[in-house]
């Protein structure tokens, strides 16, 4: 489920041209676009972005539409004839799903349906695709599995329900942009995702991304309320993030969801690290020590001076302060793997060092906690780490 088009042979003043006519484009969806490095973004949906990048004389432009939904595959192969339509030139477009040839959009919307059957199937008789991401475009963690239970990307439900649910009616529970355009079934589900994936409760005003995501969320339920006043949303996470941000509420006359809007992020998750995944609390600060190629996570705050904790996690050993010593302890054997702790205080505080091994892979941890009463809660944190395994 992906749009490709090339924009081939064009020199510089043609390569300029093809971007004023996407920022012309995005201005009129009202889609943000942005530069990263060498690349640009187009954030159109949620659950999928248009990314272009250059490869000599060509422009290229992409988009994997699996997590999106018909309505984003669709946009997404829209925009690109727009952009034919506007710059004269030579083009490749491929489209998987060959929107392009009939734009039967009833056609592209069975194929989505089509695959909710398939994945539905997955997950019922492969418990190991349960752990994995099959929820979200792309993340920094995934949910914790629960017993009984399957993710979905708006919330978890039990597993009989789950089994006898249509495919018509998990759809917005997959994906987002669901139909032709952005209506409030897609601001609804927008609002949905991005509580799952960016929601931290308590910490919405922790830092710039945390604020960001809080504004977005509001922004999404207020529109879905402005194109239909009787869709159900969720109103008591809206009005708790307008005290929290001190905005206005805008609402009028809306209707509450009668089930609990999800966010993962306000429990522990697994965050993602190249092959690790180390658990900790979902609102925590996430940073990258490229130096030693370490996941940090610092316990979520809402004064930066009352942090409670920091964990780093590595494959690197150079992480650990008392390494000798951290090798010569007695190992413990927990779910299969086996970790050696070793602990001492600094400065007032408690530091811990600890390797995790599993099979034939290391993964060593360095630890600073400011207050004792979380000590068993790191050491628990660090015994449910582990690799994330490919089915």
């Amino acid at each position: 489920m992906f749009v490709r088009m090339i924009c081939k042979d064009r020199n510089e003043k043609e390569k300029n041209e093809l971007y004023q006519v996407m920022g012309a484009l995005c201005k009129r969806e009202h889609m943000q676009i942005e530069e990263q490095g060498d690349r640009v973004v187009i954030y159109a949906c949620v659950q999928g972005n248009i990314v272009i990048t250059e490869e000599d004389n060509n422009v290229i432009i992409e988009a994997n539409t699996r997590h999106g939904g018909a309505g984003f595959h669709a946009f997404a192969v829209e925009f690109c004839k727009d952009i034919q339509t506007e710059c004269p030139g030579e083009y490749e477009l491929v489209d998987d799903l060959d929107f392009d040839a009939d734009e039967d959009f009833h056609r592209l919307h069975h194929i989505y349906e089509d695959e909710i059957v398939y994945l539905k199937d997955l997950l019922l008789k492969n418990p190991e695709v349960r752990n994995m991401n099959y929820m979200f475009d792309q993340t920094y963690f995934l949910p914790i599995e629960k017993d009984g239970r399957i993710s979905t990307a708006i919330g978890d439900m039990d597993i009989s329900e789950f089994a006898r649910m249509e495919p018509h009616d998990l759809m917005d529970s997959f994906f987002v942009w669901n139909d032709w355009e952005k209506n409030a079934r897609y601001y609804k589900n927008a609002a949905l995702v991005t509580l799952a994936k960016e929601g931290v409760g308590p910490y919405a005003t922790m830092n710039a991304d945390t604020i960001k995501h809080a504004n977005e969320i509001c922004d999404f339920i207020e529109l879905a309320n402005r194109k239909d006043p009787h869709i159900s949303l969720p109103l008591d996470v809206y009005e708790d993030l307008c005290q929290q941000l001190g905005r206005q509420p805008q609402l009028e006359h809306a209707h509450a969801m009668e089930q609990e809007a999800i966010q993962y992020r306000t429990k522990e998750v697994y965050h993602l690290f190249d092959d690790v995944k180390v658990v900790a609390d979902g609102a925590s600060e996430r940073s990258v020590d490229p130096v030693n190629e370490a996941l940090c996570l610092m316990s979520p705050y809402n004064d930066e001076s009352q942090w409670s904790w920091l964990l780093m996690a590595s494959k690197q050993p150079g992480i650990c302060s008392h390494l000798d010593e951290l090798l010569h302890e007695e190992p413990i054997t927990y779910d299969g793997k086996q970790f050696y702790f070793t602990q001492w205080t600094e400065e007032g505080a408690t530091m811990i060092d600890a390797l995790l091994e599993e099979e034939d892979r290391g993964l060593y941890f360095h630890a600073i906690i400011a207050d004792t009463k979380d000590i068993p809660y790191i050491k628990q944190c660090i015994k449910e780490s582990g690799f994330v395994h490919q089915a």
